[in-house]
This record gives structure tokens, sequence and C-alpha cells, in this order.
């Protein structure tokens, strides 16, 4: 399974999601800790672990998420410019960490 895949649209605009199961759920952890609990209290209510400090506590959340069902979240709607731009913007990024490990940066996108 891929972590991301990419769709295009019947109005000519590129959807990425977010594929991988368990990113998603990161996803999601991530939110419930920084979105105030006012705005997420429908999805707090099933899943509502304020903290991992105990085994109980991480057990708990071990077994929402089990319950939880696979799905996959579209992270961002963009137009062809702004699928371009992202793409260029992961090749250099992959281009500058290769060139810190000492590999090879020979990566570009055409367009």
């Amino acid at each position: 399974m891929n972590l991301f895949s990419v769709h295009t649209a019947t109005d000519g605009s590129f959807h990425l999601y977010l594929e991988e199961p368990d990113a998603n759920l990161d996803l999601i952890e991530d939110v419930v800790a920084n979105v105030p609990m006012f705005y997420l209290a429908q999805i707090r209510d099933h899943s509502g672990v304020d903290c991992l400090k105990t085994q109980e506590a991480a057990r708990m959340l071990d077994r929402v998420r089990a319950k939880t069902p696979p799905f996959v979240t579209c992270i961002a709607k963009m137009t062809e410019d702004e699928t371009l731009a992202l793409a260029e913007a992961l090749i250099m990024n992959v281009k500058f960490a290769r060139a810190v490990a000492g590999k090879t940066t020979k990566l570009e996108l055409v367009k």
C-alpha cells in the first residue's frame, strides 16, 4: 500500500490522498493534540484518550485504533501548478537528503 495517491478530478483539479491506515490514524491523533477539543467533541467522544503516560492509556488508545475502520483522507485539492510546485519541492528535498548522505542527486521534474 502506498502512503499517498494522487487522482485527477473531473474538473481538472488534483486530489492528494493519505492512504496508509496508520498514517491516517496518526494524522487524527495530531489534529486532536493541536486543535481545541471544543471543535473535536464528536470525534473525542469515542477516542478521547488525553495522554499516554500510563500503560492502560496506551492500551486504550490501541483498542480504539483497532476498532477504527480503514479510511483515506483527502489532504489537498490542488491545481496543476500547485501539484507541480509540490512535486518540485519534494524532489528538491530528496536531492538535499541524498547530498547530505553522499548519494547521487540527479533528479529533476520535467514539465
